[in-house]
């Protein structure tokens, strides 16, 4: 057990001993409240009935003798909530339940002699006076009618609160493919890594297990809602140490609701992309989609179904800088690099294309008003050719290359309402990825850092296939004032990879200067077996209680267990435990605010990519070797410029292990907020947070020297003080926004799990601003839709044309991202790569990255084919509506193009899009 365990665990006994415990649903929201007579007395007896017109569902209950009733494990949408007691007139009122949160009602029921039926046409309270964690709930038309270049739930997540990009990905370029075989989820939240982040679709996993990226991708009309938080107090949720995203996908209902949906892009109507020097890059995009979601049964049985398909096509521009184009050519085609393999460099412009599918089917099933079942099956494929990356320096065509990746993934779960107080929840998954990744280019790949790297790249050549099995199993009972839950997960992943990485060889020459002379400063390469093996089952249990003393006061409380059977018997089967304490405190004398505070711990899982080298390079399998100065230009000579077919006599072997104290990742959060309402649809909540990553993965060389003898550790950490502020208004007269901003400091000693220190003997040297660090970040969306209470000054012609136009923008800022100054050479000879050493007198990551603003835009009109049932929507979205150069990545190595953009994002374009819905 860790020591922060030990702390944690005396304060949540004492706090929570007298009363089990709970975690909240992780698919579904609540409805709960008090219902008092008009002189404040708690009524008992009433009887509540809470509906769903939509789907006809329905569930009844009566208030207890405090006056209080809940409804738990509600599908997400808006329901009636009818109130009925003899002496008293019936009332009915609507609430929106949403993702995760229970909507909380304090309920006055009129004497019957005043009034015999009252509705009350007011929504649910806005402030979440429940709630113990602040989150950002998006989904519906906010999501739908909003500018997404991918048309990915990915770019929402991006503007939601306390999120940033993840520095050096670009995970948003593309839908259900990779552009970049080094990327992580795309974000990452106050004080950890972009792959330690949870990713929830319909209640089941939805992570990578081998890189942390999202797996199988939804389209936008499949959303129902997805909710991200950066700690939810709940035990329920685990297996994460940084932030949750939480994704329920849509259900049928009982009308028959669709849509034909196409967009499309051409360069004509596209902004120059700055790294192109003369005129600009072929780019066309197609993408057309349909969906339908409808009654098999009325109120009984349910289907929904979409179907989105994308083809791009166009061009990109190489690295290969002229003045030295022309020269590496000559040299590549010389005696002396018969054995390189690398095909002639690609100046200008080359083409590359993508091709994305997106499919979800969904059945549900209503068995009485208290069991449903449901299965579904997503399917997404992504194909990229020609420009996937996967290095930090400037890239030639034949250091880029291609990639597919496919995704299937099946869900099955029962739910069964035993009672009004009790819930039982089954879910089983059962999915598959494969990712497939390919270089441009055969032979070694060639490093002048600075200058071009080229050949093919190490990381381009490798294959995995993961298969999940999961099942979660939980159970909530409510009692008086208490809600408890319990629940149990066990996930299996297999995974079978042949990550080639440096099997082809890598050279790395410190200047252009020494490439002409032959003359690399280090040479590595493996020999063996490249092909692994790995099998690992996380398993967790977790109790919770979420307990109401009074009315105003809720505390959260839980304990979660989490083990996990190892891939390797080398591997000790860790055993961890994550207290969980939250406080929601709304004053009755203050009504508009609710004050929260939270502690917790969060422990992550393995990721196998990372110890895929210890299990690979172990002696046995297989091996590195790597020379340096004389003794790699020696090799240099010998293979003519390529890759080794045999090992090198004299140079000593390299392996790679499990460090002995291999622990476990986890986060420790602190949070202190709180949350005002303006207004009936708009809050304002601000946050401040305190988070450390405890025992991060790394890679160190534990001889310090050559040759290097490398150990996979859990000894980084970080650190992050900041706070967060969000105002936000829910959709209401046709306008909703969402404002959000974060500023803090984020502090580590490795920026992720292949990030070498500058001197393996004193990684000390090496704490400083991480890699993911941004001091300030600024996002705003906005939904507004004219009507015609707004035209009513303009000229009819004009009333006419803007009647029902909808206009959404999104604009991101944030100050500059750190970049680390780094040698182009290992010149403290101790085996890195990619390479570590820093100039003297230089921190860590102490370089800076342009800022990158950028500005996106949907204007959309609206027509009624058929008076409110079918309607042509049409209009143009820009992304990157100014034209700012965005920077994604910039070469790190200090030379005299240092800080320099290695790729941009894309210059600004214009879609037009079209949708029929009905």
């Amino acid at each position: 057990m860790t020591r922060a365990a030990r702390f944690f665990l005396p304060v949540y006994a004492l706090l929570i001993l007298p009363s089990a415990m709970e975690g909240q649903a992780t698919t579904t929201g609540a409805v709960a409240g008090v219902v008092v007579d008009p002189s404040g007395v708690p009524v008992p007896g009433v009887a509540v009935t809470v509906r769903m017109a939509d789907t006809g569902l329905s569930r009844s209950a009566a208030t207890d003798e405090a006056g209080q009733f809940a409804f738990r494990a509600l599908p997400v949408g808006p329901y009636t909530l009818e109130l009925e007691k003899k002496g008293f007139a019936r009332l009915s009122l609507t609430v929106i339940v949403s993702l995760g949160q229970t909507a909380s009602q304090r309920i006055t029921m009129p004497l019957a002699e005043v009034v015999e039926r009252l509705e009350v046409t007011d929504k649910s309270e806005a402030l979440s006076a429940t709630a113990t964690s602040a989150g950002a709930v998006l989904g519906g038309e906010r999501v739908e009618e909003a500018p997404a270049p991918t048309r990915s739930f990915l770019n929402f997540v991006l503007v939601s609160p306390s999120v940033a990009p993840s520095s050096g990905t670009n995970t948003s370029r593309s839908a259900a493919g990779s552009r970049n075989v080094r990327n992580d989820s795309g974000f990452v939240f106050p004080g950890l890594r972009g792959r330690n982040n949870g990713i929830l679709i319909d209640g089941t996993d939805n992570r990578d297990e081998s890189t942390g990226e999202n797996r199988v991708a939804v389209g936008l009309e499949m959303i129902a809602e997805f909710r991200t938080a950066n700690a939810n107090f709940s035990a329920e949720f685990g297996g994460a140490a940084g932030g949750v995203v939480n994704l329920v996908t849509r259900s049928g209902v009982n009308i028959w609701h669709g849509d034909l949906t196409f967009f499309t892009q051409n360069e004509k109507a596209n902004a120059r992309n700055p790294e192109v020097e003369e005129g600009k890059n072929r780019f066309r995009r197609y993408q057309p989609g349909t969906s339908a979601l409808g009654p098999l049964r009325r109120d009984r049985t349910y289907i929904s179904a979409a179907v989105e398909q994308a083809w791009e096509s166009g061009e990109d521009w190489s690295d290969a800088p002229a003045n030295v184009a022309g020269m590496i050519d000559r040299l590549l085609s010389s005696p002396g690099f018969a054995g390189a393999g690398a095909s002639p460099l690609v100046r200008g412009l080359f083409p590359v294309k993508e091709s994305d599918t997106e499919a979800l089917a969904k059945f549900d099933h209503r068995f009485g008003s208290g069991h449903s079942l449901l299965l579904r099956h997503a399917y997404s494929r992504g194909r990229v050719t020609g420009d996937v990356q996967a290095l930090d320096n400037f890239t030639a065509f034949s250091a880029r290359g291609g990639s597919r990746i496919a995704d299937h993934s099946f869900v099955g779960a029962w739910t069964a309402a035993v009672n009004p107080r009790a819930v039982n929840d089954l879910r089983i998954q059962w999915a598959r990825r494969d990712a497939r990744f390919w270089p441009n280019s055969a032979g070694p790949l060639y490093e002048i850092p600075g200058v071009l790297s080229f050949g093919a790249a190490d990381r381009l050549r490798g294959s995995r296939l993961e298969t999940h099995g999961e099942i979660v199993e939980s159970l909530q009972i409510s009692a008086r004032n208490h809600l408890w839950s319990a629940g149990a997960a066990a996930h299996r992943i297999r995974l079978d990879a042949r990550l080639a990485n440096r099997f082809a060889g890598v050279f790395v020459f410190p200047s252009l200067e020494d490439f002409a002379a032959a003359r690399p400063d280090s040479f590595l390469q493996a020999f063996g077996e490249p092909r692994t093996r790995q099998t690992t089952v996380p398993v967790s249990l977790w109790i919770h209680d979420r307990w109401q003393p009074r009315p105003g006061f809720t505390l959260d409380a839980g304990l979660r267990y989490d083990t996990q059977r190892m891939p390797v018997a080398a591997l000790r089967r860790p055993h961890n435990f994550s207290p969980r304490l939250g406080i929601a405190w709304h004053p009755r004398r203050a009504p508009a605010w609710v004050l929260r505070a939270g502690a917790g711990l969060f422990f992550d899982r393995y990721p196998l990519a990372f110890l895929n080298d210890a299990i690979q390079k172990d002696g046995v399998r297989s091996f590195e070797q790597y020379a340096v100065g004389a003794e790699a230009a020696a090799i240099f000579r010998y293979a003519a410029g390529g890759a080794l077919r045999s090992p090198w006599n004299g140079t000593p072997v390299s392996t790679y292990r499990f460090a002995p104290d291999f622990a476990a990742t986890y986060g420790r959060k602190v949070v202190l907020g709180l949350e005002r309402r303006l207004d009936a649809d708009t809050t304002i909540t601000i946050e401040a947070s305190d988070v450390r990553g405890v025992h991060l993965p790394r890679i160190r060389n534990a001889r310090g020297g050559l040759p290097p003898a490398f150990d996979l550790e859990l000894t980084a950490r970080s650190r992050y003080r900041g706070a967060s502020a969000v105002l936000h208004r829910r959709l209401s007269k046709e306008l909703t926004y969402l404002v959000a901003y974060h500023g803090g400091r984020t502090f580590d000693d490795a920026s992720d799990y292949d990030e070498h220190p500058m001197l393996p003997l004193n990684t000390r040297l090496d704490w400083g601003i991480s890699r993911q660090h941004q001091a300030h970040r600024l996002a705003m969306t906005a939904l507004y839709g004219l009507e015609k209470d707004d035209l009513q000054e303009l000229p009819a012609w004009l009333r006419r044309v803007l009647h029902r136009v909808t206009v959404s923008p999104a604009f991101t800022w944030g100050t500059s991202r750190p970049v680390n100054a780094i040698l182009p050479a290992d010149v403290y000879r101790t085996g890195a790569y990619p390479l570590s050493a820093r100039p003297d007198g230089f921190a860590r990551n102490s370089g800076k990255m342009p800022r990158s603003p950028s500005v996106d835009l949907r204007i959309m009109k609206s027509i009624f084919v058929k008076p409110d049932r079918v309607r042509l929507e049409f209009g143009v979205e820009s992304f990157n509506l100014f034209n700012h150069t965005r920077v994604v990545r910039v070469s790190p190595y200090y030379t005299g193009t240092f800080a320099r953009p290695t790729e941009l994002a894309p210059a600004r374009q214009l879609q037009l899009m079209c949708q029929l819905e009905y």
